[in-house]
C-alpha cells in the first residue's frame, strides 16, 4: 500500500497519512481543522517490512483501510501509547 504524508504548518510534528491519490480536502473539515495548512512531505510504500519512526506500518495500513486516513500526533500524545506498548513487549490487537 502506498500513501502520501502531509505535515501540519500549524503544529510541529503533526502528520496526516492518506492513501496515495486521495487529497486532504476530501476529508471532513473536523479532521483537518487541527492541522491548519498542510504541506506534502513524501510518498511512502507501507510494505510489511517498512520501519517507521513512531508506529508500525501495519497500524498505518489498518487505519488507511478502515478510516481512510492516519494521524501521527506530536511526541507525548496518544499515539505514543501504542509504540510504548510495542517496546514493552505488549502485542498489538489481533485485528491490526
Amino acid at each position: 500500500m502506498h500513501c502520501t504524508i502531509y505535515k501540519s504548518l500549524k503544529k510541529a510534528d503533526l502528520y496526516l497519512f492518506l492513501p496515495k491519490g486521495i487529497l486532504p480536502d476530501t476529508l471532513d473539515a473536523t479532521i483537518l481543522t487541527p492541522f491548519g495548512r498542510l504541506e506534502e512531505v513524501m510518498h511512502l510504500d507501507l510494505s510489511v517490512d517498512r520501519a517507521l519512526a513512531r508506529t508500525d506500518a501495519a497500524t498505518v495500513r489498518h487505519y488507511l483501510s478502515t478510516l481512510g486516513f492516519y494521524v501521527q500526533m506530536p511526541p507525548g500524545s496518544q499515539n505514543w501509547a501504542h509504540w510504548d506498548n510495542l517496546k514493552a513487549g505488549i502485542p498489538r490487537p489481533a485485528d491490526l
